[in-house]
């Protein structure tokens, strides 16, 4: 468990893996990033089955209360981006902080948990798609040393939200990590 203090929160928190009893509360912060038509082109959370089966679970961590160990705060995972063999070490991330808990260095720090995380994993890349209008995502990205690598127009159609029927725009962002050894 990673204790981090920020200087301007109340509150510290604390970064650990994730355990089932956490999936609800990151459901509904999840939630919230629909909500907002920024974060996903999903219509729904994935059921815990879903989540399990789709992410590299060894990735998943959340940020809790320090004083509230089961009181969620955000959550950071990976997926592989291809079943392909070839690229296993290739990896898109999943990033999401609950609104009543922004602005005190969760994100930033649960990306550098996970950064650290797919190195140990011998992952090579990181892969963020971002919704241009979603500037907040962009510039945590950026902080850590993610490039805009380009930007996939009209990639495709909102199905919800204020934006529901628009064809949306994507960016990508890239992280390459050491290379590893025994490849």
């Amino acid at each position: 468990m990673v204790n981090m203090t920020e200087k301007d929160s109340k509150k510290s928190f604390n970064i650990r893996p994730f355990n089932t009893a956490d999936y609800p509360q990151m459901q509904k912060i999840y939630e919230q990033g629909l909500r907002s038509g920024h974060a996903s082109y999903e219509t729904n959370a994935l059921t815990l089955e879903q989540f399990s089966s789709s992410k590299i679970m060894a990735s998943v961590f959340v940020a809790v209360e320090t004083d509230d160990d089961s009181k969620v705060l955000g959550w950071v995972s990976a997926a592989p981006i291809s079943s392909r063999s070839v690229f296993h070490g290739v990896v898109e991330d999943s990033i999401y902080i609950d609104s009543s808990a922004q602005g005190r260095g969760i994100a930033g720090a649960l990306l550098d948990k996970l950064i650290d995380t797919c190195e140990e994993l011998h992952k090579w890349a990181i892969h963020s798609w971002i919704f241009p209008e979603n500037e907040g995502s962009a510039a945590l990205h950026k902080s850590r040393g993610f490039v805009k690598v380009g930007t996939y127009s009209h990639l495709a159609k909102m199905t919800y939200g204020d934006l529901a029927g628009s064809w949306r725009d994507t960016d990508v962002y890239e992280k390459l990590l050491p290379k590893p050894k025994n490849i």
